[in-house]
């Protein structure tokens, strides 16, 4: 979980939770607010045809190590 003290930027790697498989890495696109209250995220899924986008709150990205 990102927390006020572990803020992220545009281009952070970072996981996201996905279904029953394990978190997946995700490049953060966007952040709305200050604190961002949104992050647009897109996953890495590995394959350039699929490039899933999506809008999340910060609450559920874990930075990446």
């Amino acid at each position: 979980m990102v927390t006020r003290e572990q803020s992220v930027k545009a281009g952070d790697i970072v996981l996201v939770p996905w279904g029953l498989e394990e978190p997946v890495h995700a490049r953060v696109l966007e952040l709305w607010g200050n604190p961002p209250s949104q992050v647009r995220v897109q996953l890495l899924l590995g394959t350039e045809d699929e490039q899933l986008i999506l809008l999340l709150p910060p609450s559920l990205l874990t930075p990446a190590a």
